[in-house]
C-alpha cells in the first residue's frame, strides 16, 4: 500500500513538471501545453500539437496542473527551429495576400461578409477563415472555393518556387551556396538542399 501511495505522489509531480501556459495562433489564445522533462523558458518558440493542430507558439509562463482543467493541455512536439521560424514568416506574409484573394472572391459573389484574415498553421494543410461576426450561409457554402483560392495564391507565390525546386541548379553546392532569400535553410524545409557536410 505505502508503494503505491509513493507511486501515485510521483505520477503527480511528473505531471505538474514542464506545464506552460503557450500563446498561439492570430487571435493570440493563451492554451496550457504538457512538455514533460523539456525545460523551456519565457519568449522561447515551440512547435506543439494544440486542438486546432500542429502549431508554432510562444512560451509565457509555467503553471500548476490545479489551475488547468484535466486532460486540456496541448503536446510538447519540440522547440522550433530556423527552418521553422522561415517557414512561419513566409506562410504569415502569404497569407495576407491570399487573403485578399479570397476576400476579392466574396465580393464578386455578393457576399455582405468581410473576411478578416486566413490563418495557416505550420503544417501547412490546416486553414481557419476568420470573419467579422458570423459569416452568412451562403458564404459558409463557399468554403472549400475560398480553400482552393488560397492555396492556388500561396502555389503561385516564388517561395512555393523554392520549396519545390530550391535555387535552381546546383542548389546546396558550394558554387552555389543558398537562395538569397535565406540560404540553404530554405531548401532544408523541402528536404531539397543538396549540400554535402
Amino acid at each position: 500500500m505505502i508503494n503505491a501511495v509513493a507511486s501515485n505522489e510521483t505520477q503527480n509531480q511528473n505531471e505538474s513538471q514542464g506545464l506552460y501556459l503557450v500563446r498561439v495562433g492570430y487571435q493570440q489564445d493563451v492554451i496550457p501545453v504538457q512538455a514533460g522533462l523539456v525545460a523551456l523558458s519565457r519568449g522561447d518558440q515551440i512547435i506543439c500539437r494544440t486542438s486546432r493542430g500542429v502549431e508554432m507558439g510562444t512560451v509565457l509562463t509555467t503553471t500548476q496542473p490545479e489551475y488547468i482543467e484535466a486532460g486540456t493541455a496541448s503536446k510538447f512536439i519540440r522547440k522550433s527551429r530556423p527552418e521553422d521560424e522561415l517557414l512561419w514568416r513566409q506562410l504569415t506574409t502569404l497569407s495576407v495576400e491570399a487573403s485578399h484573394a479570397c476576400q476579392a472572391f466574396l465580393d464578386n459573389q455578393n457576399t455582405p461578409d468581410v473576411l478578416l484574415e486566413v490563418e495557416p498553421l505550420i503544417d501547412g494543410r490546416t486553414l481557419y477563415f476568420h470573419f467579422l461576426g458570423t459569416p452568412s450561409l451562403k458564404t459558409e457554402e463557399y468554403v472549400q472555393e475560398l480553400s482552393e483560392i488560397y492555396q492556388k495564391s500561396v502555389a503561385s507565390s516564388r517561395f512555393a518556387a523554392l520549396l519545390e525546386h530550391g535555387c535552381g541548379p546546383g542548389c546546396g553546392t558550394k558554387e552555389k551556396s543558398g537562395c538569397a532569400t535565406g540560404g540553404c535553410a530554405v531548401c532544408a524545409i523541402a528536404g531539397g538542399c543538396t549540400s554535402k557536410k
